[in-house]
């Protein structure tokens, strides 16, 4: 009666890993295939976003970025000439 009830102990421990394995196995097929797309997409998704942004700000601010360079240089320069 022992006997029995340790095959039983035995064969319900090796169903339940060999579902266990299996699933493991399926969900790892599945992101090994949704995974490059999804990528892709994400990856096209955050280029579009940046050339917006990239699109907004240089049209916005272009006239204040010459004015913080040009007043970079002019610093440089007065700096080099009175050090030198």
């Amino acid at each position: 009666m022992i006997v029995a009830g340790l095959k039983l102990t035995l064969l319900g421990m090796a169903v339940v890993f060999f579902f266990l394995l299996l699933l493991v196995l399926f969900v790892r097929i599945s992101y090994w295939l949704l995974s490059e797309g999804s990528a892709r997409e994400l990856a096209a998704e955050e280029a579009a976003e940046l050339n917006k942004r990239m699109r907004s700000v240089s049209k916005k601010d272009d006239g204040a970025l010459i004015a913080v360079i040009g007043a970079a240089v002019a610093a440089h320069r007065s700096r080099m000439r009175s050090a030198g």
